[in-house]
């Protein structure tokens, strides 16, 4: 009887200990993949931050070249512009001249009797129609400015002012035939 007694509380102390191994073996496996879990978790969470900065930097790097690109861009621009103006102030004299009788005439048409201003280099070329009348000198790389003899209304024929209104109005396809 004591040994069986005995006999049954060995068998209850190895079931005990089987159970406590079987629990503690579950408990490592359970924590194991919590662990597994965390560690794709924070993982996934890291390539999504890599990813977002890899973007960001990205998108920053694009807008800096687009910011240069522009830049660059403009400068050809202005280059032009200048150059055009340059070979504008030496536009041969006889063509200036031709080219002051058109506007004199179109300008005859729009305000009848008139001044003419030029600049002090150009006064020679003018031939002007006998209602046409010098009106004096203009600071400008050259073409004419005509005035109404009330003096309220003005058109504005100098070089520079023409390429403005041309460089405006065709702004957008020099800007193609030069970077499309």
């Amino acid at each position: 009887m004591i040994e069986d007694i005995l006999r049954k509380g060995e068998e209850q102390a190895q079931e005990i200990i089987r159970q406590g191994e079987r629990e503690q073996d579950e408990q490592v496996r359970s924590a194991d993949a919590g662990m597994k879990a965390a560690c794709e978790k924070a993982h996934k969470r890291a390539e999504a931050q890599i990813a977002q900065l890899e973007q960001h930097e990205l998108s920053s790097a694009e807008l800096e070249s687009r910011k240069m690109l522009l830049s660059a861009q403009r400068e050809v621009l202005e280059d032009l512009r200048e150059r055009t103006l340059a070979e504008l102030a030496v536009y041969p004299q006889d063509k200036k001249q031709m080219l002051y009788a058109k506007l004199s005439s179109k300008a005859e048409g729009i305000l009848g009797d008139c001044y003419v201003y030029s600049n002090k280099a150009d006064n020679a070329l003018l031939k002007p129609s006998p209602g046409v009348v010098s009106g004096g000198t203009i600071d400008c790389l050259g073409g004419l400015v005509f005035e109404s003899k009330d003096r309220t209304v003005r058109l504005d024929y100098r070089f520079e002012t023409m390429l403005e209104e041309i460089w405006g109005k065709k702004m957008n396809e020099i800007y193609s035939q030069l970077f499309g």
